[in-house]
């Protein structure tokens, strides 16, 4: 079993407890001093543009294909955001012209019962942003905690640094262990820290998401982590197919491409014509869509022999 090169902090877990007990009380004095019809209003606002996101990228990419030079399928979660922001502020908007505050209401019996209806909403609202918090902690955190783990001595690169020459170059890389105070680092110990104890308990089962997903997660950051489970994965038969195709061919043998993924110019690899033509290529993407991710992950993370000596 390898030892964890991050833990959990109770100080931490009191920081995260303290922000969504002030978040909480927020979302609560804020739906006492909107009263429940603008409350009602918020929850419809949400919903619609949720619904937009979700359905409306598509609707917008013809309009918006001409304007935005990248790949369909950015144009259309773009297009999605879009449609979300503005049908949450046009309803939002109609809902503080047509009602009043709490404030605003002349009887001392409405302004209550619209103080403690708004507010109990505001308590929901509270809720649900917690837990759009959790699952964002949660997701980011267990690719982070599997990509540090994966430096752990005891894996295959710390196996091969002792069979390095003392001089070697490649054994100081290879011993290179995360910054504790890196941006990976502090996620997975932020991840850590919420899962401590009771507080960790009640988070597990407060989230709703299949706990499947946040293996998977943690998969993809521990397969990407080594490179010799990375190159497992690429030589798995699903993902051999998609760089077997010829769109996929023709921009790994492109010098031009291979520049921009090298120099990190990530925004004009995505306004490149022949990187939108793939992407756009409809036989690409019913492969994709066939691709088993989960699948080719689990190949990935076996150890292999040598491995399996270290652990």
């Amino acid at each position: 079993m390898k030892p964890e090169l991050i833990a959990g902090s109770s100080l931490w877990q009191t920081v995260f407890v303290s922000f969504a007990a002030v978040l909480m009380l927020f979302q609560i004095a804020r739906g006492w001093r909107l009263g429940l019809p603008r409350q009602l209003v918020r929850v419809v606002a949400i919903v619609a543009a949720y619904a937009s996101a979700f359905f409306g990228g598509q609707v917008l990419l013809p309009l918006l294909r001409p304007f935005i030079k990248v790949p369909d399928f950015v144009i259309s979660a773009l297009g999605g955001v879009l449609l979300a922001m503005i049908v949450y502020s046009v309803i939002n908007t109609v809902g503080t012209i047509l009602f009043k505050r709490t404030a605003q209401q002349e009887s001392s019996v409405v302004r209550l019962i619209y103080g403690i209806s708004g507010a109990t909403l505001g308590l929901f609202f509270g809720l649900f942003f917690i837990w759009l918090m959790v699952v964002g902690i949660r997701s980011l955190g267990a690719v982070a905690e599997a990509e540090v783990n994966a430096r752990v001595p005891g894996n295959l690169p710390f196996l091969q640094e002792r069979r390095l020459r003392p001089d070697d170059p490649r054994r100081r890389s290879q011993t290179k262990i995360p910054d504790q105070n890196s941006l990976t680092a502090s996620l997975a110990r932020l991840k850590k820290s919420i899962e401590l104890g009771s507080v960790g308990d009640a988070v597990k089962q407060a989230d709703v998401l299949p706990s499947g997903i946040y293996e998977t997660l943690g998969k993809v950051g521990e397969v990407f982590a080594e490179p010799q489970r990375a190159a497992r994965f690429t030589s798995y038969p699903g993902v051999a197919e998609l760089a077997d195709h010829p769109k996929i061919l023709a921009l790994r043998a492109d010098p031009e491409i291979a520049n921009m993924i090298r120099e990190g110019r990530l925004f004009d690899l995505l306004q490149d014509d022949r990187l939108i033509e793939a992407a756009n290529d409809p036989d690409l993407a019913a492969r994709v869509k066939r691709f088993n991710l989960r699948e080719a992950l689990e190949h990935a993370a076996q150890p292999s022999l040598l491995e399996a000596e270290t652990q």
